[in-house]
């Protein structure tokens, strides 16, 4: 049975509005969880000198994000982007980006794709490291 939107905690409709109103670019973001429990996107400005085809985090951005995270008392929960074709699995340029030594540079924090076709979302992944790699689990499809 395919989960609908808000299945499961993640913010799905978030997610496929996010990658939808940009289909000719990545879009990038954390998913953040509060002293609430509610899982909710950060979207970021992606800086990708090909925005079409990867995603990049303003350093500063990203620092600035962690900290008010920790000031907060919130859990990163997801680092997300958005695929513009070539479905919902990590590319080798995103698991060389979400590790370092061969270990997540966010450890605990998984990697969600939105995977659009037509600049329409069509499957959302969450890919969880397993400590030998990262392990697929469809959150969402159509």
């Amino acid at each position: 049975m395919k989960p609908e939107l808000g299945a499961g905690g993640w913010p799905i409709a978030r997610l496929v509005a996010l990658a939808e109103a940009s289909p000719a670019e990545e879009v990038c973001g954390l998913l953040v969880s509060g002293t609430g429990g509610e899982v909710e996107p950060w979207p970021f400005t992606n800086v990708s000198a090909t925005p079409a085809s990867a995603f990049e985090f303003e350093p500063r951005e990203l620092l600035g994000a962690l900290r008010r995270l920790d000031e907060a008392g919130g859990r990163l929960v997801a680092v997300y982007h958005s695929h513009l074709a070539g479905g919902a699995g990590l590319s080798p340029r995103d698991v060389a980006g979400a590790l370092v030594d061969g270990a997540p540079v966010l450890p605990g924090a998984a990697q969600v794709v939105v995977a659009l076709e037509g600049g329409r979302a069509r499957r959302i992944r969450a890919h969880r490291w397993t400590g030998q790699g990262f392990e697929p689990s469809d959150l969402w499809w159509r």
